[in-house]
């Protein structure tokens, strides 16, 4: 058995991680395609199924976006596979296109799209919330509570798209994915999909979007499964109507009871901590609880229930007021009384009559009593519904104000500190000799950074304090690897901003984009045949490890594995690039730190763009082929050392410096002989006696 989530004994439970049940629910659901790009917090819903894929019968693919992921699942979908995608929040970005489109031809076999998303951007340049996508893309949202739940949710959304022959969008949050909870396994669906091809399946010209009988009539079709929708959500067992004692019992719903002083709505992660917070307040009364697992479209005959059970309504979700925005409209168009509070603020509710005209405003929202950044807790909700009871009140909540002073105590305690480089990372080499290069001409130079690893160059954790100032141009010195990244936004952003940089007329320095072998292939193939087309002098940097190492180490183009293990091409990104047009390419060894710094140094000459690999595997795969043990040859000779930290500006973790002696050290557990360190070194005072370098398999 290579995993637990293939198991098949009804009714056992097990202690899975979030992204490891909504895998089961789609083995449970009798998936035949998997396609994902790997994405921090949604790579393991593709590892889980990739460990079970060969046993139980499906396909799994890494595929080298989301785009392309969302389009095989697609593809698989039109012939009457059952298919799933997964990526996180920002991956949706990169498949919005497709994603967008789909819904309105709809789907053949059930087609499941589950995004990640990362509330407090713990993985991600932003806290986008994806729910919004699903109801601009017109099509069904589920958001599970719990690890159950996303197991749960994820059979149904299966059974859902089948109905209703339309994508069905599953959302996530980090800690829903990266949490563990217990999960009581369903039956597995054993019968195997029927696949066929009918392009005039149902519709004419089913698949072609621009076929007959138009784009519009496609949109009028769209819209004519919205009351389908909401049908299946009104009746869905992930919306539920219930009380919640003051000790935190709940009971069954029950019509007719006098109106609560307050009730909540909460979607997602936000119903147990809702549910947490009530408990811990005791609060005295029973609040009418309304569940929501379908965030778009919310069930509005349960919202109306529940609107009129109660004075106020707080409304408690993860994200953007996506349920929050669609219950103040149904406030204004159904007239019924009440005041909501929520993340938004300053805004007003406007009641209106039956017919939906205006006829005035009723009392103003307070500003949010939730913030409508960062993630929320228990402890938030908590705080929310003592502001909430204080407004109502018109009392001062000061419960509060304890809980943050300690807060503040606490964090005088704790060392700030940031995510580094592994020891031995071939980056290390990579950065240093670009830095190097870089300090040959006196400009104020840019470096565009991409997302993986590598981006850890832009984190400036190293750096001294550094203070904004207005001027036009300003050079500052790189000490570590730490600060040498200049600008970080996307995958595959950095090519495209240093083209930009170029064609603009920016000549005070040199203009580099740095990237990795994953994100080559991911999203800057379109930006290398750019930079070729229009000439632009640029200096691009790839730095080749063969893994997607930041995301968990999952197979790339470069690696000669495929998603579950077995052998496959090497895609040569030299090669590659040539094809593309661009002359100047140039292969190094990142373990070679001369050598590099050279090959950079030509590169920022050339005329044009100017392309150089650096390739070295990834430092901890090695590790792990090899499992070597012992520690590392690798010493400083404390009589040469001379205490000048140029070895520390490296930036490799195994490298020590003690201020009292001033002298080098190595951390003999973490380092792994990989030589960058001997090599900057300017006294040769660090010593490999057995030159092992971190690629070496013995």
């Amino acid at each position: 058995m290579a995993n637990v989530i293939a198991e098949g004994t009804v009714g056992k439970r097990v202690l899975l991680m979030g992204n490891e049940a909504i895998a089961r629910g789609a083995i449970e659901a009798g998936i035949d395609v998997m396609a994902a790009y790997p994405g921090t917090p949604s790579s393991e819903i593709a590892e889980a199924l990739a460990d079970v894929a060969e046993e139980l019968g499906f396909y799994v693919e890494w595929s080298t976006n989301e785009k392309v992921a969302f389009e095989v699942a697609a593809g698989a979908s039109l012939v009457g596979a059952r298919s799933m995608v997964a990526m996180k929040n920002a991956g949706l970005n990169v498949a919005m296109d497709t994603f967008m489109t789909l819904p309105y031809t709809g789907v053949k076999g059930p087609m499941v799209v589950v995004v990640a998303d990362d509330p407090n951007a713990h993985y991600s340049s932003t806290e986008q919330d994806t729910r919004v996508a699903a109801k601009y893309a017109e099509i069904p949202c589920f958001e599970p509570m719990d690890q159950q739940e996303a197991k749960d949710m994820t059979k149904e959304a299966f059974l859902l798209s089948e109905r209703l022959s339309l994508p069905v969008f599953l959302r996530s949050v980090t800690r829903i994915s990266h949490a563990s909870g217990d999960v009581t396994f369903g039956d597995i669906t054993k019968e195997k999909s029927k696949l066929g091809f009918n392009k005039h399946w149902k519709l004419p010209y089913r698949w072609a979007v621009y076929g007959p009988p138009s784009v519009a009539q496609r949109h009028v079709w769209l819209h004519e499964q919205l009351p389908l929708v909401k049908a299946e959500v009104e009746k869905s067992r992930f919306n539920k109507l219930f009380y919640v004692a003051s000790d935190g019992s709940m009971s069954e719903w029950a019509s007719g009871k006098p109106k609560a002083k307050l009730a909540v709505i909460a979607s997602g992660l936000g119903v147990s901590y809702a549910l947490e917070a009530i408990a811990r307040l005791d609060l005295g009364f029973e609040v009418p609880f309304l569940k929501i697992g379908t965030p778009f479209p919310i069930p509005t005959g349960r919202v109306c229930e529940l609107l009129k059970s109660a004075e106020n309504v707080l409304i408690v979700e993860e994200g953007d007021p996506v349920v929050e925005e669609q219950v103040r409209s149904l406030v204004g168009t159904t007239g019924i009384s009440v005041k909501i509070f929520g993340k938004s603020a300053g805004a007003e509710d406007i009641k209106c009559d039956k017919a939906g005209v205006s006829y005035g405003l009723i009392e103003s929202v307070e500003p949010g009593v939730l913030p409508p950044y960062g993630e929320i807790s228990s402890d938030k909700v908590l705080g929310a519904i003592r502001r909430t009871l204080a407004i109502i009140d018109e009392t001062q909540d000061e419960g509060e104000a304890g809980v943050d002073e300690a807060r503040e105590s606490l964090r005088e305690l704790v060392a700030p500190r940031s995510s580094t480089l592994c020891a031995g990372c071939p980056h290390l080499g990579s950065f240093f000799a670009l830095r190097e290069a870089l300090r040959k001409d006196k400009g104020v130079h840019i470096v565009n950074g991409d997302i993986g690893c590598y981006e850890q160059g832009g984190y400036g954790i190293f750096s001294r304090e550094v203070k904004g100032d207005d001027s036009d141009s300003e050079r500052y010195r790189i000490s570590s690897p730490y600060e040498i990244l200049d600008t970080t936004h996307v995958m595959g952003s950095g090519i495209g901003l240093a083209m930009g940089q170029a064609q603009a007329g920016y000549r005070d320095g040199k203009i580099v984009a740095v990237a990795g072998d994953s994100t080559f292939f991911h999203a800057t193939l379109p930006a290398v045949a750019n930079a070729a087309y229009t000439r632009a002098n640029i200096t691009f940097l790839v730095l080749d490890n063969s893994w997607t190492c930041m995301t968990g180490h999952q197979p790339s183009p470069t690696t000669g594995k495929d998603a579950i293990g077995g052998d496959s091409i090497i895609l040569s990104i030299p090669d590659v690039a040539k094809s593309l047009g661009i002359e100047h390419v140039t292969v190094v060894d990142a373990y070679n730190i001369a050598e590099s710094k050279e090959a950079v140094q030509a590169a920022l000459e050339y005329e044009g763009p100017a392309v150089v690999v650096l390739q070295r595997e990834c430092a901890l795969q090695v590790q792990r082929r090899t499992r070597r043990r012992g520690p590392a040859a690798t010493y400083v000779d404390e009589e040469k050392c001379i205490g000048c930290r140029i070895c520390v500006e490296l930036g490799c973790p195994a490298v020590t410096f003690n201020a009292e002696s001033r002298k080098a050290g190595i951390d003999e557990i973490l380092c792994v002989d990989c030589g960058l360190c001997a090599q900057v070194c300017p006294q040769d005072a660090i010593i490999d006696p057995n030159r092992t370098t971190c690629n070496a398999d013995s």
